[in-house]
């Protein structure tokens, strides 16, 4: 095929759209409050406010995203002083049908409710 510039398609011709991203592989992990990990959040937390009533900490768990995660990390590590990325950890709390979005489709900080309790 050629153009009016005088160009000729070489090969077949290809979308320059990407695909939308595949469904993400998560699970919700509960927390047992037992561990460590659950009394230290439960600590930070309640730091936020004493009259904070913690039904239950779930982790979401897909072994892509955190893949992703940690090769960005130690890129911006290595662009930091001391190569200390500077991570924190934040809460998100929010209901059922958050919860199913963000272990279905990933977190996407786009959707937030500004009237919710942590922002």
């Amino acid at each position: 095929m050629t153009n009016i510039r005088g160009w000729t398609q070489l090969g077949e011709p290809f979308s320059v759209i990407p695909e939308p991203p595949a469904k993400y592989y998560a699970l919700l992990v509960p927390l047992p409050s037992s561990t460590d990990l659950y009394q230290i959040l439960s600590q930070e937390m309640k730091k936020i406010s004493n009259s904070l009533q913690i039904i239950s900490i779930e982790q979401v768990k897909n072994p892509y995203l955190e893949e992703a995660y940690e090769a960005m990390k130690k890129i911006i590590a290595k662009q930091c002083s001391g190569f200390n990325p500077n991570e924190q950890k934040l809460f998100h709390g929010t209901n059922g049908t958050g919860i199913n979005g963000i272990t279905e489709d990933g977190f996407d900080d786009r959707f937030y409710n500004a009237t919710g309790a942590w922002g």
